[in-house]
């Protein structure tokens, strides 16, 4: 959860930056793309995050309704984010 808000921190500041040199959706076709899979991606993170959030509260309680299958498929969710981004990151990032 640390490294998805860490996440969400840099992506807000590389967003101001395009937009403040005005690279938006409509420039060109690269960053017609950048910006919907990234942005594809910071969605998933934000739900992740609730989702993480939401379970980590719920085993807190002490009558916890949590079980075994949240926390599994919390998880899988988040690390289905991870290797979104493992695909993104080398076409976006190193191959342009």
């Amino acid at each position: 959860m640390l490294f998805g808000g860490l996440f969400l921190c840099l992506k807000s500041f590389e967003y101001y930056e395009k937009l403040g040199e005005g690279i938006t959706v409509g420039y060109n076709t690269f960053f017609t793309f950048y910006w919907m899979l990234t942005l594809f991606h910071v969605i998933h993170v934000i739900v992740g995050l609730v989702i993480l959030t939401s379970v980590y509260f719920g085993i807190k309680k002490e009558k916890s309704n949590t079980s075994i299958e949240d926390v599994e498929a919390s998880g899988a969710f988040w690390h289905m984010c991870d290797l979104i981004w493992m695909m993104l990151f080398p076409v976006i990032y190193l191959l342009f």
